[in-house]
């Protein structure tokens, strides 16, 4: 586990904890603690036809169903993790196709699948990658720089970017993959660890390599990576490969965090009675 990754550990529980006791109570954990927090970003630009969508979104659902996944699911300290799918096309085109949901077994895994063979098509405009990851990033709420809880709380925050072509759409037009470039490192430098790609196709022979220099990016230890999709019809058996390489990567680092020590009572008195006496001071 690198250096940033204890940071952001130590930083979300002092934030966690000085809140609760600068207002005088116990800190309260509302958020269902998981391993990661993943966030299934799908591409529905009009490159994408009827036909493509239907093959895509059923290899999306069938990558869930997969009995593999759900006992990967089981490796981290928590034996869950949280999952939303977000659709995106042009700059202003995101959409919530599935909100939010706690996987942690077969069943669970089986009713996400569920909700996405439920999703209706949003948008079918251009393609803007930048404007999805910087949307995408706000989903996870505050530990994004979001100004809502999305009801989960964990130490990996992941965004997995499917796309069958490149940017066109995200302002400004000057040059559209510096815009690309620019979203991601925003997203990185506001929580999110780590951007996966899923490029299907190859869109005029670069995509692959488009989204290796544009789009994917880590600030954990584990690599970021694409998982190429030849076609449409390879979506299902290409995402589940993916997946459990992400699911893996945010089980590691759960399990690594799962070793470091919670503040002891020591440390927290000391912060308890330093924000006692800042409470005092500005009352008086």
């Amino acid at each position: 586990m690198n250096k940033k990754m204890k940071n952001k550990i130590t930083t979300k529980q002092l934030v966690s904890i000085c809140a609760g006791l600068l207002v005088g109570q116990s800190p309260v954990y509302a958020d269902v603690v998981v391993d990661t927090e993943l966030l299934l970003l799908v591409d529905v630009s009009g490159s994408v036809d009827s036909n493509e969508y239907g093959l895509m979104m059923g290899g999306y659902a069938d990558a869930f169903r997969n009995l593999e996944i759900s006992d990967s699911i089981g490796q981290g300290a928590n034996g869950a993790i949280a999952v939303s799918l977000m659709f995106w096309s042009a700059s202003s085109q995101q959409s919530v196709g599935v909100e939010w949901m706690k996987i942690n077994d077969e069943s669970s895994a089986n009713s996400f699948a569920d909700a996405i063979d439920s999703t209706v098509r949003p948008f079918q405009s251009l393609t803007a990658i930048g404007s999805a990851l910087t949307v995408g990033t706000q989903a996870f709420g505050l530990e994004t720089g979001g100004e809502v809880s999305n009801g989960f709380s964990s130490i990996t925050q992941m965004i997995d970017i499917s796309g069958d072509g490149l940017d066109n759409d995200t302002p400004p037009a000057s040059d559209r993959a510096q815009n690309v470039r620019d979203a991601r490192d925003a997203s990185i430098a506001a929580g999110v660890d780590m951007i996966n790609g899923l490029p299907i196709g190859n869109a005029g022979g670069a995509l692959e390599q488009y989204y290796i220099d544009n789009v994917i990016a880590s600030s954990i230890d584990q690599e970021a990576f694409t998982q190429k999709v030849d076609t449409f019809s390879d979506v299902a058996k290409s995402l589940e490969v993916k997946l459990s390489r992400e699911l893996k990567a945010g089980a590691e680092v759960s399990v690594a965090v799962s070793a470091v020590p919670e503040p002891s009572g020591v440390t927290l008195l000391g912060i308890g009675s330093l924000l006692f006496c800042l409470r005092r001071k500005r009352s008086s």
